[in-house]
């Protein structure tokens, strides 16, 4: 091995130590006592699915089954929803921005509510902790 992949290599084993202490570091700050202890990273199914359906769109394509009367149809709705987008647009950016506000707030009690039932899991069968 050549000097400077030795001091490459020393230079690996530094910053990987150096990570270490500083995972550390932030699980002793969560109240963690081991790596162990650290519940993982995901989301449930249903905040998972509630957060997909969060943003809504308000220009859904118009369509037709009838052919001649529905392809009238269909263009008079069309220009009606061009017509009124001024109207409509604030509407759907303001349920959007609710959405998005009530995704976040449940995934939040969701991560206190994994913490809870942690702390719970830790303690004392005295019902001290």
């Amino acid at each position: 091995m050549s000097r400077s992949e030795k001091a490459l290599h020393g230079e690996l084993n530094d910053v990987a130590r150096a990570l270490a202490a500083v995972r550390a570091a932030v699980r002793h700050n969560a109240g963690y006592l081991s790596e162990a202890d650290v519940p993982p990273a995901q989301r449930s199914h249903a905040l998972t699915e509630l957060s997909e359906l969060a943003v809504i769109s308000a220009h859904l394509p118009v369509t037709w089954s009838t052919p001649v009367v529905g392809r009238a149809i269909a263009y008079s709705k069309r220009g009606m929803r061009i017509f009124l987008r001024w109207y409509i647009n604030p509407i759907v950016d303001q349920q959007n921005t609710f959405n998005e506000a009530l995704v976040r707030m449940i995934a939040s009690l969701e991560e206190r509510l994994q913490e809870i039932e942690r702390q719970l899991s830790q303690r004392d069968p005295d019902g001290e902790s």
